[in-house]
């Protein structure tokens, strides 16, 4: 009998998964979106309304629970964060991340300094869970 190895968490691949989830979703509520491809980029997804109007989105995606990295995000009025917590369930497909879409302007205000690391917790942002209106 073979031991079965666990993969380490990557966090690199939750983020990739994460922004092709949040683009999934968008496109199933019928909001016209694009991703960014590359590593050097400054937003993840532009949206253009149906107004014509476009805004920005930044996916932060964690594994856990408890508090997302918001390190070099951009905050203006139509900038938007959509932060996807997997609650430790990444690799069961079957359960759905819970998502908080939130303004940029409102991360700017609740954001903590960890150890030099910019975070948001994930009880400052309950109030935004599947908030998708906020970007329609």
């Amino acid at each position: 009998m073979s031991a079965h190895k666990i993969p380490r968490a990557n966090s690199h691949n939750t983020g990739i998964a994460a922004e092709y989830f949040i683009l999934s979703q968008l496109y199933r509520q019928s909001i016209e979106a694009y991703i960014s491809i590359g590593n050097t980029k400054t937003i993840d997804i532009k949206i253009i309304k149906k107004d014509g109007f476009a805004i920005s989105l930044d996916v932060k995606a964690v594994r856990g629970y408890s508090s997302l990295i918001v390190n070099n995000l951009t905050y203006r009025p139509d900038h938007y964060v959509a932060f996807v917590v997997y609650n430790e369930n990444f690799e069961q497909i079957n359960c759905m991340p819970e998502v908080y879409i939130v303004p940029s302007l409102i991360v700017q205000e609740i954001k903590r300094d960890y150890n030099k690391q910019l975070r948001v917790m994930k009880g400052d942002i309950q109030g935004f869970k599947d908030q998708w209106e906020l970007i329609k």
